[in-house]
């Protein structure tokens, strides 16, 4: 009979670059991507944030949240600037001046630039999607500084329940249905909602009793296993540190980083240094895979 202390400890795959890499590229790329408002750099740094993405992200993630989220948040930018600012040469629509806010002519500059703005939501959200969809939660309460290990907890501790709360809605949702429940206007829906929320707060005290339990607040944390920092994630480091000094210092210096598509709609400037800036936040897509290391709560006796 084999003994409990014989059991073969799980591996588990890591990404190869380690998780206070990931932490600070993520931050050097939200940096670059809200210090300009140009289209260009703001594409670049999209798609080299989902280009990196794609790379590492772990079998079994699903990416339609994050593809919604991008949607209506590009949307919801483009919109918001079309209705609300009327400023441009070529009008495609007019309103009725009338009508409080939105009335008033709707241009293409307009459009333009609200696109612009869409992009950096994009781009800023990609950019902080490898923190949730590939680093576990351990490793990003890991990856913070020290006085702010307890914040990390929480912040983690949180997306884990934003998650769970869009579980148990769906949930709900289901089951309600096949008890025979449709959508019939606002008020039908508080036989989903009144459930939800009162399993969101059963397991918000079940998960403060169980972090109480585990000495939470108590002292530092201890750790099983940490990935450590290597050559290669000091490159991605520099690699996004530089491309968010970049632009901050092009910005200081001068330089014309941002792009104005009024009073008439004009191509964006192009910095060959700032385009290579934005193409050096690809450098995680092609780092090696890590080793497969012990799992910490398999591997305990």
């Amino acid at each position: 009979m084999t003994s409990e202390s014989a059991r073969p400890v799980p591996l588990v795959a890591h990404s190869g670059v380690a998780p206070r890499a990931w932490l600070l590229w993520s931050l050097a790329a939200v940096t670059a991507a809200l210090a300009t408002d140009n289209p260009v750099y703001r594409g670049l740094i999209a798609l080299a944030a989902l280009n990196v993405l794609l790379r590492w992200l772990p079998p079994g993630r699903n990416l339609r949240p994050l593809a919604v989220a991008v949607v209506l948040a590009a949307t919801f930018a483009g919109l918001i600037n079309v209705i609300a600012s009327h400023t441009g040469a070529d009008v495609f629509l007019r309103l009725p001046v009338e009508w409080p806010l939105i009335g008033g002519p709707l241009t293409v500059e307009s459009l333009a630039f609200g696109g612009a703005l869409g992009l950096g939501l994009v781009a800023a959200l990609l950019a902080v999607a490898p923190l949730s969809l590939i680093l576990e939660p351990h490793d990003v309460v890991d990856a913070m500084p020290a006085p702010l290990e307890r914040t990390g907890i929480a912040v983690a501790t949180s997306l884990n329940l934003v998650s769970g709360f869009g579980r148990t809605f769906t949930a709900v949702r289901d089951a309600q249905r096949m008890r025979g429940w449709r959508p019939r206007g606002l008020r039908s829906w508080n036989e989903v909602l009144v459930p939800v929320m009162l399993t969101a707060i059963e397991d918000s005290v079940l998960l403060a009793e169980a972090m109480e339990a585990r000495g939470f607040g108590a002292g530092r944390r201890t750790r099983y296993a940490r990935q450590a920092i290597d050559g290669w994630d000091w490159l991605v480091v520099a690699g996004a540190l530089g491309a968010a000094g970049l632009f901050v210092a092009a910005r200081l210096a001068g330089t014309p980083v941002d792009w104005q598509p009024y009073p008439t709609l004009a191509l964006p400037p192009i910095h060959p240094v700032l385009v290579a800036g934005c193409l050096a936040l690809t450098l995680p897509a092609f780092a090696r895979p890590a080793k497969p290391r012990p799992d910490a709560a398999g591997g305990r006796p």
